[in-house]
């Protein structure tokens, strides 16, 4: 059954480091056009455990704003669940500039990332889960309709749309100028401006990620926060009314904005999000 749960509460290696229950690697895999950093973190365990890829989204990178993803890496080894999160290209210590990121790009990295982590001799192949966080739940989103053996997928303030979507602003302000000349200046009020190309625009245009979720059997938790003023939380229903899964939940964290108030020392919604979405893959993987 669909649920809707209103919350109220509120290859080269690096660098290699092992703890007693974790190790870390920091890695770069070649996608054959350009190398895509990674961390991975597994658990130390005699047996193989499930894995999660956590997909970051627009403009951010690796460990996410307000290290959500590291954090998240941390509780879900605790658990025994094993992790890898990469850089998107143009963003975090991607080599290339950010007009290689497309959504083909970054599903073509993150199908890499998958697979390496399911080539892990410490890792289930059959056990494996995706996070994605804005516009890496679109990413994550057009992953599943190419890899349906995943598991589970947790929505973090996901795009939930086909076509433009919730990206129409960025349409109005930007899309004829980058049709024009191939791309186009974005700015972002936490960083400095990126360079979006063209083929970004013509690809979300025709993008049915949201339509195709009908194929997706696994299970889904779509969470949002309910003073998201970037993606609506609505979009968080809409996800998973759109899902084949009969093991669908959206939560709507009260209070929460758009990343789950985490630059703000004095709330908690982004433990409740860690929190929430550890006990899920717990229980899903």
């Amino acid at each position: 059954m669909k649920k809707l749960v209103l919350s109220l509460l509120g290859l080269s290696l690096l660098a290699f480091a092992v703890s007693a229950e974790i190790k870390s690697e920091s890695l770069l895999l070649d996608n054959g056009d350009y190398d895509v950093p990674a961390i991975i973190v597994v658990p130390d365990t005699a047996i193989p455990v499930p894995a999660v890829i956590l997909l970051h989204g627009s403009a951010s990178h690796k460990n996410e704003v307000g290290n959500l993803y590291q954090r998240l890496a941390e509780q879900l080894a605790g658990q025994g669940i094993a992790s890898i999160r990469i850089d998107f290209a143009g963003t975090g210590d991607s080599p290339v500039d950010y007009t290689h990121y497309t959504l083909h790009s970054a599903v073509r990295d993150a199908t890499l990332a998958m697979q390496y982590m399911m080539n892990q001799p410490d890792v289930d192949a059959n056990r494996f889960g995706v996070v994605g966080f804005s516009q890496g739940g679109l990413i994550a989103q057009l992953l599943l309709a190419q890899q349906p053996d995943i598991k589970s997928f947790v929505a973090w303030s996901s795009v939930a749309s086909d076509g433009v979507g919730p990206f129409a602003d960025m349409f109005e302000s930007l899309y004829m100028k980058a049709k024009a000349e191939g791309q186009v200046e974005q700015q972002y009020a936490w960083r400095t401006p990126l360079m979006i190309s063209i083929d970004w625009f013509e690809q979300v245009k025709v993008n049915k990620s949201l339509s195709d979720m009908q194929y997706f059997k696994g299970s889904v938790l779509a969470i949002a926060g309910s003073r998201d003023s970037v993606v609506p939380p609505s979009a968080a229903t809409r996800l998973i009314n759109a899902t084949g899964s009969n093991e669908a939940r959206a939560v709507i964290i009260k209070g929460a904005d758009h990343i789950f108030n985490v630059l703000d020392d004095s709330a908690d919604q982004d433990e409740q999000l860690l929190k929430m979405t550890t006990e899920w893959f717990a229980e899903a993987l």
